[in-house]
């Protein structure tokens, strides 16, 4: 293991955790139905409804460990824990996350949270882990920094990844994209460890051969009937830290005694929200067509969210929805499995409050499924109207990745029978160009990212080569960024921005030029961006940009240089 490996030592007593034995393991499960866990659960939505910037991570971070410690091997929990510690504490955190997730899954497999018959939702948790931190370790380069720990985070993560190749017997795991965005960096630093091992031993052999001669004479001159030196004594292992007192059977409340507060509304209201969450949860297990449970999910979320979450050019720091999850949902309606849709988009609701799609799968899904879904779909759909009245924006942002809220075939069912006639958040009808867009981008969200720009490639030959074939180019643009084409993303800006100049633009279409110009913003703030646009030519396309923008679009031009 890598933290016992001599390149590296992790000198983080939390780093046991993983290992540590819990004095009364057979009430685990009991642990989530506790007021501790619904602090921890309501702390950790913060980030689905207002970024990672909404978390107190150390707090939750610290009570997280405790659990592990001493209460609960949650394997949702640890890994929500590697995620925390990264976001707090950077690569020091991110080893000492991954250590215990490994410890955890290689000791505690049989007995670890959630049980090993639902081994879908282990493998769910652990793809979320490694979708959700790709892009921030891909974003967060150490620089050299880091060496010991980003190494011992690989290790950890490789052996982790073997584990779970022998472990898993139904499901399988995707730990590749946080495996690949690792990679690199320690590369690097097995190189930076490597190379000052050897300068330490070279140091230190330089003064032991000098005194070679000295200890010769020494050892000639003395008796050769000297006893064996007595071996070294071993250095005591470290103490398991000690199990938590057994915590007493929590007795399960009647559900019309539910605790609240009144003399602090805040807590009051938190605890109305908790109990409608696990309403809701217990509603849809037991009764899937009864609209109460729906109702509850979407007090419960919704009405967490006071305001909008903050935003840069539409786009805001909440994490986008599971890729799994997306793909899911498109096999599940391309099967007619109307059931399992509506169960799987339901999910996705609770997992992404934000991701209006979501509603649009699930009321489609109801109506397939007949007259016993009437009233739950008639209350989605007013919850939604009811959400968008309430922040008529909604719709037009987007996650951090650049996936929209609501793609344009949600905002077109949004505007046609959400907000009768219009009046809610959704706006008017979807052009062509639209249409084609989404339907990119939903094959893009599926993983077939080529066929999706092969989609939009044909849509653009027929476009001729006026207005509507800029317009697509665009598009196409805005398509590599969000999936990471970025090659064939700066030379076609540096196609169209010469096309631009060529036929003066700004003065014909202002409209475009504010478009190219944005887009090409956007893109110079790409991670890779240096790759393919020195540094120079970088700086003079900024300026260009922000004249252009400066001139036709001033809030634009604020908006992107980070001005509200």
């Amino acid at each position: 293991m890598a933290d016992e490996d001599p390149l590296a030592t992790l000198d983080d007593p939390r780093a046991e955790v993983g290992k540590a034995a819990l004095e009364n393991p057979d009430a685990q499960e009991e642990f989530r139905d506790s007021p501790e866990f619904e602090e921890l659960e309501a702390e950790f939505r913060k980030l689905e409804t207002g970024g990672p910037n909404a978390v107190n991570w150390k707090q939750l971070n610290d009570e997280t460990v405790k659990v592990l410690q001493t209460t609960s091997k949650d394997l949702v929990l640890a890994t929500r824990l590697a995620f925390g510690l990264f976001v707090e504490e950077g690569y020091a955190g991110l080893a000492t996350g991954l250590v215990i997730l490994r410890d955890l899954t290689e000791t505690h497999w049989e007995t670890m949270v959630p049980p090993l018959r639902r081994e879908r939702g282990r493998a769910g948790a652990y793809d979320w882990l490694a979708e959700k931190l790709a892009p921030m370790v891909e974003a967060k380069n150490p620089e050299g920094s880091y060496n010991g720990e980003i190494y011992i985070a690989h290790d950890a993560l490789l052996e982790l990844d073997n584990a779970l190749e022998q472990k898993m017997t139904k499901s399988q795991v995707a730990l590749g994209p946080l495996v690949r965005a690792l990679r690199p960096y320690a590369r690097d630093a097995k190189a930076a460890l490597e190379e000052a091992r050897k300068a330490a031993e070279a140091a230190a052999a330089a003064p032991a051969e000098a005194e070679a001669p000295a200890a010769e004479t020494a050892a000639t001159e003395a008796s050769p009937a000297a006893a064996p030196a007595e071996p070294a004594t071993p250095a005591p292992a470290p103490q398991a830290a000690a199990p938590a007192p057994k915590p007493a059977a929590a007795t399960a409340a009647p559900v019309a005694e539910i605790a609240v507060d009144t003399t602090n509304t805040t807590a009051a209201m938190q605890a109305v929200l908790n109990a409608a969450s696990k309403a809701a949860t217990a509603i849809r297990q037991q009764a899937p067509t009864d609209a109460r449970g729906y109702y509850a999910a979407r007090f419960a979320l919704w009405g967490r969210v006071q305001e909008l979450p903050p935003s840069n050019d539409g786009k805001t720091a909440l994490p986008p929805p599971q890729k799994a999850k997306v793909t899911e949902l498109a096999a599940l309606k391309g099967a007619g499995n109307n059931e399992g849709l509506i169960k799987s988009a339901e999910s996705a609701f609770v997992a992404s409050p934000f991701w209006l799609d979501a509603q649009f799968h699930l009321a489609s899904a109801m109506e397939a499924a007949g007259e016993s879904y009437d009233a739950a779909r008639r209350l989605v759909i007013g919850e939604l109207s009811s959400f968008t009245k309430r922040f008529p924006n909604v719709s037009d942002l987007s996650f951090s990745d650049g996936t929209p809220f609501a793609s344009v075939e949600t905002k077109d069912w949004i505007s046609a029978e959400v907000s009768s006639g219009g009046s809610g958040g959704g706006g008017g009808g979807s052009s062509e160009l639209d249409r084609a867009f989404s339907e990119a981008v939903q094959l893009a969200l599926a993983g077939k990212t080529m066929a999706g720009l092969a989609s939009l490639k044909t849509f653009l030959s027929a476009r001729g080569s006026g207005r509507d074939w800029f317009q697509t180019q665009l598009k196409i643009g805005e398509f590599c960024l969000q999936f990471e084409l970025i090659q064939p993303l700066f030379a076609l800006l540096s196609s169209l921005r010469t096309i631009a100049a060529e036929r003066d633009l700004a003065h014909w279409d202002p409209e475009l030029a504010v478009a190219l110009a944005r887009l090409s913003w956007q893109s110079l703030g790409h991670k890779n961006a240096k790759q393919f646009l020195p540094d120079a030519d970088a700086l003079q396309v900024r300026a260009s940009v922000m004249e252009t923008l400066s001139l036709l679009d001033v809030g634009a031009a604020a908006e992107l240089t980070g001005r509200k």
